[in-house]
């Protein structure tokens, strides 16, 4: 998501916020126990584990993906609780990070691993090089963003994005092979020029990060594209005969893939000037939000 928010009750950011929680999918997922309460660890089946940051107002979602030989941890979160000590009580195999994209709440702690893919483009190298500064990660951290203690070993004057190596840079169509399953690498620009979503095609499974997510998805931040946003849609639905559900990155983890057709139909009306918002600002941005029933696109007020 990697909202500039500036305060309670803005466009972006509604007031008390955690009120919606907790969210009706996890109720149907088999919950576990981990060492670290900062993070809800659910399984959707038996090799994939649901991470979940419902404390902070991204309510972030990492997951992990285990295959026969190695395992990938799809992003890494805020950074708040440990990711890494995370996974490894869930897996003993060697962990590859795979990157939906390279915005700060899905990179924060890629360099706690040896192992580190994400698509080849221009910002996802910069993010790489640079990682994120205490400016810009205080965001994260302003009133109204958190409602549950953070970790104790956590250090909020510390807290940055370090950068990190990539050992993997991905193309469009590229396959991660676990062994006994295969993540396709569909590339998806639109909320940022780096997006992708992960295909498991045997196990009907669609990976989507912040393409689709069902709350407020931004195409307002920079290197977000209208057009390109939807043309990606569309790409998604024409290969929806090889998958049954959608694993967003935020919010929720396990979402009927027929969303995806309504989302599509909301930005071709907002490109074609239908819908109606509330006109607001994010940081130095003035934003509009359209609201539809189950989740809202935010784009640029021209």
């Amino acid at each position: 998501m990697s909202a500039k928010r500036i305060g309670e009750g803005t466009t972006v950011a509604p007031t008390n916020w955690w009120k919606a929680l907790p969210r009706k999918t996890f109720s149907e997922l088999q919950r576990l126990q981990s060492s670290q309460p900062w993070f809800e660890v659910y399984k959707i089946n038996p090799d994939v584990y649901v991470f979940y940051e419902p404390g902070q107002f991204e309510e972030v979602i990492s997951y992990l993906v285990v295959g026969k030989e190695r395992a990938v941890l799809i992003d890494t979160g805020l950074g708040m609780g440990n990711v890494k000590r995370l996974a490894e009580e869930f897996t003993s195999l060697s962990i590859m990070v795979v990157n939906t994209h390279s915005h700060y709440d899905h990179i924060a702690q890629n360099y706690l691993f040896d192992s580190v893919a994400i698509f080849d483009a221009p910002n996802a190298r910069q993010a790489a090089k640079n990682g994120c500064s205490k400016a810009e990660m205080s965001r994260l951290l302003a009133d109204g963003m958190l409602w549950k203690p953070l970790p104790e070993d956590f250090d909020p004057e510390n807290y940055h994005v370090p950068p990190f190596t990539v050992t993997q840079w991905l193309k469009d169509g590229g396959v991660i092979d676990l062994g006994n399953r295969k993540l396709e690498v569909v590339y998806t620009p639109g909320h940022s020029p780096d997006s992708i979503c992960l295909l498991d095609r045997n196990a009907r499974l669609l990976w989507t990060g912040d393409t689709f997510y069902p709350a407020a998805i931004y195409i307002h931040l920079p290197g977000s594209d209208l057009d390109a946003f939807i043309k990606s849609y569309e790409r998604m639905i024409a290969l929806s005969s090889h998958y049954d559900r959608l694993l967003p990155s935020h919010n929720e983890p396990y979402v009927q893939k027929a969303a995806l057709e309504r989302v599509l139909q909301a930005a071709q009306d907002i490109k074609a000037g239908k819908g109606v918002y509330v006109e607001g600002v994010d940081g130095e941005t003035r934003i509009r939000r359209y609201g539809y029933s189950g989740f809202a696109i935010i784009r640029k007020a021209y």
